[in-house]
This record gives C-alpha cells, structure tokens and sequence, in this order.
C-alpha cells in the first residue's frame, strides 16, 4: 500500500527514495535547500520528478516587506519550476526584511486593511514574475500584532482579489492556539479560501510549544485535518531529529495519520 501522505523532502532521503520506490501522493521540494544544488543533484531530483508530482515551497520571497521584492530570485524561483514542471509555489503570509536586514524568522504581519492592501499589490507582482498563481501559508505565532482584520479573512481576501491560495499549515495553526488563544476550529470554519496544500507535522509536548517539527503530527493535527474540506494534498513536515526514510514511511502510511 503506498502511503497516505506526502513529504517535504530533505536532502538525505534522495538516495533512498531513488532505490526505494515508494509510491507517495506528493514530494515537497524547498527552494532555498537546492538553490545552489550541482547539476548531477538536479539530475537526481528530475529522477524524483519522474516519479511524483512536486510542490514548491519558498522562503525568500518575502512578500510581507516593503523592501523592493528581489526580481532576481523570482527568475531563479520561476526557472526552477519550470525545469521540474511544478505547478503549484507556495511562500508565507509573513515579512523577512527592512532595509535591506533579514531576520531568519518569518515575522507576522499586522492584521489590519492597510497590510492586506499592502500584500496584494505585492502578491500580485510576485504571480506576474512567476507567471503562475502562489499560494501563502500561515505562520506560527507567539505574540499579538496590531489589527482588528481576522487572519482568516486575510487568506479569504487575497484568494477573492488576488486568486492567492493557501498553503494550510494545520501545526501551525495549534501552536498559535497555544500562545494566542486563536481557534484552529475557528479558523477552518471561517475559511472561503481554496487550499493548495496542507502541512501537518508534531512540536514538543511543552505548554507553549514552538513550530519544531520534532515529530509525526499530533492526534489534534490529524483531527484538525479531518475538518478539512479538500482533496488538497498532504504533506508532512519533519526537521528536528528526523528518521531514515525507511522507518519514516511505514509511519505515514500507518492508519493513525491518514484521513478516514
């Protein structure tokens, strides 16, 4: 049986999913950890690309910021996707730079009209670059920002003006929960936009938890992910202290994170 998920790929599990062969839904594929990849690594990745469709998921385009956006590393971006045939690009409802300094950390925006205003102008240059539509995932978030507008509607809003679609990051949603109070269940209720795809992942079992991808997703993840109304695919994120891909997938395909 093939698994019931997909998985962001990480740099280790080429190999063996090349001598593998499992069947997965999806493989997530993060720009920034193949930027500078060698050719004989993008031949290995066209080797994947063969196999499973690709999803691709950015971190620099830092659509939030008022610093010019980078013309360059959209082309890069763009160039990319159309080698592989990829679709789908997704980033972040979040901001990176001011004047030229970048934080590693995706920085929350205020949820106010002038920020929404501000971020479709932005998206809408971003898809002209790429010539495709993006979608923009939800951050963690630890603090309170400015504004009275829902994130929600935030998401609603650029996917009715601007096409935008969302990149539905369920983990993040419970860690926010955990910081902020905000409703998940909420969230998913509120939600008019239409999802690209959906991150699920676990966090350590601590009272304020943060955005770690330390494990398979928590049983509040895969509940969340039941209330989804979507054929969107599923992706499982996993970073800290990740397994060898060949004690990884029995896991995913394991009926405890699968949708019913």
């Amino acid at each position: 049986m093939g698994a019931r998920m997909g998985i962001s790929l990480r740099r280790e599990w080429v190999d063996p999913l090349l001598a593998t062969r499992p069947l997965l839904p999806a493989l997530e594929v993060i720009f920034e950890q193949w930027a500078f990849a060698s050719e004989s690594e993008l031949r290995q990745l066209e080797r994947l690309r063969e196999r499973h469709p690709f999803l691709l998921h950015c971190l620099s385009m830092n659509v939030g910021s008022s610093d010019p956006l980078d013309r360059g590393y959209f082309e890069q971006v763009r160039a990319f996707a159309d080698r592989f045939a990829i679709a789908k690009i997704s980033d972040h409802l979040s901001w990176r730079s001011i004047r030229g300094q970048w934080s590693l950390s995706l920085l929350p925006l205020p949820r106010t009209e002038e920020a929404l205003a501000h971020v479709l102008a932005r998206v809408a240059e971003a898809q002209s670059f790429l010539g495709r539509t993006i979608a923009l995932e939800n951050i963690s978030q630890y603090l309170p920002v400015p504004g009275d507008v829902p994130l929600v509607e935030m998401f609603n809003q650029l996917h009715e003006r601007a096409g935008t679609l969302l990149h539905l990051d369920l983990n993040n949603l419970l860690v926010t929960e955990r910081w902020l109070g905000e409703s998940p269940e909420a969230f998913l209720d509120r939600l008019t936009a239409d999802i690209a795809w959906v991150h699920v992942a676990g966090h350590e079992n601590v009272p304020l938890p943060i955005d770690d991808h330390s494990g398979m997703p928590t049983a509040a993840c895969m509940d969340l992910l039941a209330r989804v109304a979507s054929s969107a695919p599923v992706i499982l994120e996993w970073d800290r202290e990740r397994p060898p891909l060949q004690k990884l997938l029995p896991a995913i395909s394991a009926e405890q994170v699968h949708r019913a």
